[in-house]
């Protein structure tokens, strides 16, 4: 009724911990439904979050390997990264999946809280131009009755009375190899889900 294993998560933050100058996706969530699940969905939609994912203040221009989510739904079973990033992973993992990216212009780019236009570029949208994708698994393991993983890389779920929760993992063997690729905005460690 649980699994062990690595849960991988793109973080905010540098390696220090102490620069939260990081860019953040969220998902688009106008007046539209959220795609049940990613293999439901053509491509994900997105924009660039003017909040923090730790809060106040607005987060920073810096790109980093792997960007954090802001309000993602519970299906949260991949990462958001640099395609090249996302190819290289693929070529030495199994059980990924690339899910493209359809980018909206959040509201907050040309307009304040207040309602008054813009006159400065945003402190939040990001330095440079990227290429970014959703990294993820399609093969899911359930924690109520987990089997061994057949993949390097895995995504867990477990329903309860909030719907289903999702969680990305992966092996410890590729734990190991992910780590020493020594990626920043990554954080990968042993969690137990509990079924």
């Amino acid at each position: 009724m649980s699994i062990t294993a690595f849960k991988v998560e793109a973080n905010g933050h540098d390696r220090a911990g102490k620069d939260f100058g990081y860019v953040n996706i969220m998902y688009r969530y106008g007046n539209k439904k959220t795609c049940p699940s990613l293999d439901q969905c053509e491509k994900m939609e997105v924009m660039w979050a003017d909040e923090s994912v730790y809060g106040p203040p607005a987060p920073g221009s810096k790109v980093g390997d792997f960007i954090m989510t802001w309000l993602m739904g519970s299906w949260n079973c991949g990462v958001f990264t640099h395609r090249q990033i996302a190819q290289k992973l693929m070529n030495i993992f199994t059980g990924l999946k690339i899910k493209e990216l359809e980018w909206f212009e959040n509201p907050r780019e040309k307009t304040l809280k207040n309602g008054k236009p813009r006159v400065r570029r945003a402190k939040w949208l990001p330095d440079c131009e990227v290429d970014l994708v959703y990294l993820y698994s399609d093969y899911y393991i359930d924690a109520r009755n987990p089997m061994p993983p057949e993949t390097d890389f895995f995504t867990v779920t477990r329903r309860d009375s909030w719907g289903i929760s999702t969680w990305f993992m992966c092996t410890s063997e590729a734990a190991k190899k992910l780590i020493a690729m020594d990626f920043e905005n990554l954080t990968v460690e042993e969690t137990t889900i509990v079924g």
